[in-house]
Parts: structure tokens; C-alpha cells; sequence
């Protein structure tokens, strides 16, 4: 089994959940991905949009979905470990929110929430 995370650019912050729509997040753009994924786990292998390797909580899989009306970078890894910290370390790094198949969001500096 695997946990699933979405990545996204808040057009502004910090998220309010009865205001969140697709208006509220944008596309990370796939350059801005692979630089910022490669900064932060050096060991990422990419192969196009899509790269795999081992971070501290275990193995990841990222992919950069570009669509004409917008994309998302997503991040697929094991339900044996919590990738939570992950997460959050990237949210508070890039200035980025996360959201996962539970509908919890991540947010820069600020405590998880319910979506």
C-alpha cells in the first residue's frame, strides 16, 4: 500500500479551509519541481517528470503532472512510515501546501488541518 500527497503554490496564505477551491492553489511548474526535489533529496533519480529514491522515512516517488489547465506534483511513498514531516519540511522550505487522500493540509510554519 502507499500514501499519496499533492503538492501545489497557495495563490495565498495561510489557507482557510471553508475558502479552499481551486482558485486558492496553483501549478508548481515541473522546473521548479526537479529544482527544488533535487535540492532537497539530493538522491532522487529522475527520469522526465517522474523521480524515485529513499529519503529519511523510507522510499518516494514524485511526479509532476502538467495539464493545460494546471498540474500537480505528487508525491507517492509506504504507509509503513510517517512521511508527514517530509511534507512538511517541503511545505516550509518551498513555500508550498500539501494535501493528502485524508484531505489534511500542510501549510508553510503552520499546523495541519483538516481541508
Amino acid at each position: 500500500m502507499a500514501a499519496n500527497y499533492l503538492f501545489f503554490r497557495p495563490a495565498s496564505l495561510p489557507l482557510i479551509a471553508g475558502e479552499m477551491d481551486e482558485s486558492s492553489v496553483l501549478p508548481i511548474e515541473e522546473a521548479e519541481a526537479v529544482r527544488c526535489l533535487t535540492e532537497a533529496i539530493p538522491s532522487l533519480n529522475w527520469r522526465g517528470s517522474e523521480a524515485t529514491g529513499e529519503a529519511d522515512a523510507g522510499w518516494v516517488e514524485f511526479h509532476v503532472r502538467t495539464e493545460p489547465n494546471g498540474g500537480a506534483l505528487s508525491m507517492r511513498c509506504s504507509l509503513r512510515a510517517d512521511y508527514s514531516p517530509l511534507v512538511q519540511q517541503l511545505c516550509d522550505r518551498f513555500g508550498w501546501v500539501a494535501f493528502n487522500e485524508s484531505a489534511t493540509c500542510f501549510q508553510p510554519a503552520l499546523p495541519t488541518m483538516q481541508a
